[in-house]
Order: structure tokens, then C-alpha cells, then sequence
């Protein structure tokens, strides 16, 4: 990520692409979020399911992801208004990497904030969509200069 720039709502204009830090699913990683969470279920814990090997918690990329977005605008960032849709196409395996991106889809202007829809969509190793969803962000707008009309 980018730290030197500052993502404004005037900055985050449709069609800009943010690349996000890739997405850990070791197994060390998936085993923390089902103690945090309590969530045991077999298909993350077990190689006897229908895919023959375990997969990371879904809602794991998207924790991961957002986190990220947030990282990524920072102070610019006011709150998020609504995460979805949100679809989950193709199972993350344990131990993998994945690669994530946002890709502002929509904007609308408000007072000293605007709203900022991002697709975000999360990429397995093997170059399939894992998962891919919306964020509906409200982003402040750039500050005024000082005695600016």
C-alpha cells in the first residue's frame, strides 16, 4: 500500500483501482479466527468434506480485506455504511495467499463527505474470484485552502 496518498473523495473518482495487501489463510491464521470466533466447523477444520481439503472461514478474506480499505483511506475514512452484496463464488483454501483489490464503482457528493461504493474482490492463487462484494464508504471530501471561495 500506498502511504503517501491521501484517498479524498474528490481522489476516489470511478474506475480507480486500489490494490489491497494480500490475504493470509495459513493455517495458523484460520486457526486464531476460529478461537475468536468460536467457530469450529468441520469444513475449515478437516480435510473430510467435499473439497477433500479444509477452508478458510469465508468471512476471514473479507475481515482482511476490509481492514485493509480502512488502512488504505486512513483519515479520510469517516464509516463504512453498508458492506454488501457480497458473494462468495469459490472456496478459499487453508494455506493459501490471496490477492485483493477495490475498484471504486460508484460515488455520491455530500456536504463536507461523499459516499464511495468500492467492489472489492478477493482473487485465489490460481487467478479465480474467490469472493467479490460491495463496500459503501463514507470518505471525507478535501479540506478547503485557507481563504479559498
Amino acid at each position: 500500500m500506498d502511504s503517501q496518498i491521501t484517498h479524498w473523495y474528490e481522489t476516489l473518482a470511478p474506475g480507480t483501482v486500489l490494490a489491497l495487501p494480500d490475504i493470509d489463510c495459513s493455517a495458523d491464521r484460520i486457526s486464531r479466527h476460529s478461537e475468536l470466533f468460536d467457530a469450529y466447523h468441520p469444513i475449515n477444520t478437516s480435510t473430510d468434506n467435499r473439497f477433500g481439503r479444509a477452508i478458510a472461514h469465508g468471512p476471514h478474506p473479507v475481515a482482511q480485506a476490509m481492514a485493509s480499505v480502512g488502512n488504505l483511506l486512513g483519515e479520510c475514512l469517516v464509516a463504512m455504511g453498508q458492506l454488501g452484496p457480497w458473494r462468495f463464488l469459490s472456496p478459499a483454501f487453508v494455506g493459501e495467499v490471496l490477492r485483493a483489490d477495490a475498484t471504486v464503482i460508484e460515488r455520491t457528493a455530500g456536504g463536507k463527505q461523499g459516499t464511495v461504493v468500492l467492489e472489492i474482490r478477493i482473487t485465489a492463487p490460481d487467478g479465480r474470484v474467490s469472493q467479490i462484494g460491495e463496500a459503501h464508504l463514507i470518505v471525507r471530501r478535501r479540506p478547503r485552502a485557507e481563504g479559498a471561495a
